[in-house]
């Protein structure tokens, strides 16, 4: 009988097991080197999308819950993403339809020829300015990118919706941190987001009802859909309410009501700083027990920083900021042990 060869040793040597541990940190070096080198060029590749994909990721915490409910009910997760992207992309996509059509009625219901009376009004003994005309071609180019990015969001959110999940469990075990940390802090996260976006839909219903009275004082009709117009467009980040009271405005212009017209203008532009200065602040410094103070410092900061979307940035920052510093400060402090 042929003896067995021996079992190999699953202990390696003090020599073996401190080669294998530089092999496994040169390895790593190795792989931190080559990451380090891509990600310039993997950020500028992806800069132009960062918008769309910073809005994304925000709505798909907010959608989480409406997303495990969808998931229940249908067993597909693509299916689920699709149906919680939908709820959430429908209303806005109906309210900006609706708004359209009205602005559309209003415009025709004065007739082309009093539209045209009015631009040659707006027009007489006025000169070719080029710089105005090219003022109009960036404007009309903003709108086209906003309504790119807004369609990069709804993709983005369907994939984040569908992977998002697996995604962030492989990034945290990545992470050299404890579980526990890394939970406080996801869960921080997700909080500030949440509270930002209550404190968004709590602008939207007010709004909503200052625009409606805006709307009424001004002689707008139907000033009651008109305001919840308002109010829904608000929610949107890039332009707000001015979806909707800046056409309003200009239909007046048109219709000649020029003083009317500019006054409404100012007042509600007056009304939707007001509130994302003062109400939303308020509303997400109470519930992060942050300084109410220092939230409108971080809209205004964001906004700066960022744009339109830093007002949903700003207070998120700011509050996962607040966390990190007081996990640091947990694990300075001297073990207890």
């Amino acid at each position: 009988m042929t003896p067995s060869a021996p079992a190999p040793d699953q202990n390696p040597s003090p020599p073996e097991a401190a080669s294998q541990s530089r092999h496994r940190k040169a390895g790593l070096l190795v792989l931190g080197i080559a990451t380090a080198a891509l990600l310039p060029a993997a950020y500028r590749m992806a800069s132009p999308f960062l918008t769309a994909m910073v809005l994304a990721a925000i709505l798909a915490v907010v959608l989480d819950p409406l997303q495990k409910r969808a998931g229940r009910l249908v067993k597909r997760p693509s299916m689920a993403a699709l149906i919680t992207t939908l709820v959430a992309v429908g209303p806005i996509v109906t309210v900006i339809l609706l708004a359209g059509a009205a602005i559309k009625r209003e415009i025709k219901s004065v007739g082309f020829d009093a539209i045209l009376q009015a631009g040659e009004r707006l027009t007489a003994g006025a000169t070719i300015d080029r710089h105005a005309i090219q003022q109009a071609a960036a404007d009309v180019s903003q709108i086209a990118g906003g309504l790119f990015t807004g369609g990069l969001a709804v993709l983005f959110l369907y994939v984040l919706l569908v992977y998002g999940q697996g995604w962030l469990a492989q990034l945290t075990t990545m992470l050299p941190l404890d579980a526990a940390v890394t939970d406080r802090i996801l869960a921080t996260i997700r909080d500030a987001i949440v509270t930002n976006v209550d404190g968004i839909l709590a602008m939207s219903v007010v709004e909503a009802i200052l625009y409606g009275i805006i709307f009424w004082i001004a002689g707008i009709g139907l000033p009651v859909m008109w305001g919840a117009f308002a109010g829904l467009a608000s929610m949107i980040p890039l332009i707000g309410a001015a979806a909707v009271w800046l056409p309003v405005a200009v239909t007046l212009a048109i219709h000649g009501a020029y003083v009317k017209a500019a006054l409404t203008g100012l007042v509600c532009f007056a009304v939707q700083q007001a509130v994302a200065l003062l109400l939303v602040p308020r509303i997400v410094g109470t519930r992060l027990r942050q300084p109410p103070l220092l939230i409108a410092l971080s809209v205004l900061g964001g906004a700066s920083a960022f744009g339109a979307l830093g007002i949903l940035l700003g207070p998120v920052i700011v509050s996962v900021l607040a966390a990190l510093v007081r996990e640091f400060r947990t694990q300075l402090r001297p073990s207890t042990e």
